[in-house]
């Protein structure tokens, strides 16, 4: 099985074309940000620095989105093998089928976790070059978990998703719809509590904007207990629900229930994609 996992990965990593497609969500979310939507949302607000604030805030959506694309790309090299007979072939060798999927999941799970981490380290670079951002280095080991956590949700999900498909040319328009959707529903586009409230409960209705609100209340934390450092009382938890940082049904989610909403998703996602994994695998096995 551990060879099949590093097959997934060496036919990922070695494609540019996946590699360019799978992040190709986030990079339009950074680069409308940075031509358009920064200017926009920076004149709203009313203190200084606001990169400070307003680069962590982009950097954790786009985050997001990596996770959302680059986990159903991976994902999506099983549909390639099941639809020209690969997976039947490896289905002769010693490897069952619930090991072929394990691998196909694994490696998912693991190129989500990577791609985060790169496109990380990428945003981060620029905003230090461009506006003198800090890298904040003491939350390294945090930014790993959170991006393992996020792919292990988002690769769950991408399964879900092409447990519906069965041809090669469905990816392509999929994988679109995906793309763009992520981006509003991890409220990188706009900031939630610009979009009307019916939108809104849509955009709670997915794991989107809580991962990202996982993220932006990691990176930024010490921007903004800074900029809102003796602030009027409520201005801070204000600004934190109208840009998504913190998330509000009847009141205001703690971290724990954002991480408790997350894994009722992971849960919810597994139960349906396994019970939907049986017609697939009938499939398949037409084919031996």
């Amino acid at each position: 099985m551990f060879g099949f996992i590093k097959r997934n990965l060496q036919l990922f990593f070695t494609s540019g074309s996946n590699l360019f497609f799978s992040v190709l969500g986030a990079l339009i979310s950074f680069v409308l940000y940075i031509v358009f939507l920064k200017m926009n949302m920076a004149s709203s607000l009313t203190f200084s620095g606001k990169s400070a604030v307003l680069d962590p805030w982009v950097i954790s959506g786009t985050l997001t989105v990596t996770a959302v694309t680059t986990t159903l790309n991976a994902l999506s090299q099983m549909i390639h093998d099941r639809e020209t007979g690969t997976l039947a072939d490896f289905l002769m060798t010693k490897l069952a089928y619930w090991q072929l999927q394990t691998a196909y999941l694994v490696s998912a799970f693991i190129i989500g976790w990577l791609m985060q981490l790169v496109m990380a380290i990428l945003m981060y670079a620029y905003f230090a070059m461009v506006d003198g951002l800090s890298i904040p280095w003491e939350l390294t080991p945090q930014l790993i978990g959170i991006a393992g956590f996020s792919s292990l949700v988002w690769t769950a999900f991408s399964l879900l998703c092409l447990s519906f498909v069965k041809r090669v040319d469905t990816l392509g328009k999929l994988g679109t719809i995906v793309g763009t959707a992520a981006g509003f529903f991890a409220g990188v586009y706009i900031p939630i509590d610009s979009v009307p409230s019916s939108a809104q409960t849509l955009m709670k209705l997915t794991p989107a904007p809580y991962d990202a609100a996982i993220y932006r209340q990691l990176l930024m934390k010490t921007a903004l207990t800074d900029k809102f450092n003796g602030a009027v009382q409520g201005q801070k938890m204000a600004f934190e629900t109208a840009f998504g940082v913190r998330l509000k049904w009847e009141s205001v989610l703690s971290l724990n229930d954002v991480y408790g909403v997350m894994i009722a998703f992971l849960i919810g996602f597994v139960i349906v994609a396994l019970l939907l994994m049986r017609r697939s695998r009938k499939q398949v096995m037409v084919r031996i």
